[in-house]
């Protein structure tokens, strides 16, 4: 992933087209390549954060 990173273009990673929204909180209408590049990680601390446990104390 990070050797395609290097190698892609400002005008490829501006590039875009129609993904389903519905599929996910985190898909619009219309995505970039750089958009879907940023997605893993934004999906990994979505979900991070909904089992991160947290008010609790140590005995």
């Amino acid at each position: 992933m990070q050797r395609s990173l290097r190698r892609e273009t400002e005008a490829g990673f501006a590039r875009d087209m129609h993904y389903p929204s519905r599929w996910d909180p985190y898909f619009r209408d219309r995505m970039s390549l750089a958009d879907l590049y940023r997605y893993p990680g934004r999906h990994y601390h979505h979900h991070r954060k909904q089992l991160t446990v947290t008010g609790t104390r140590e005995p």
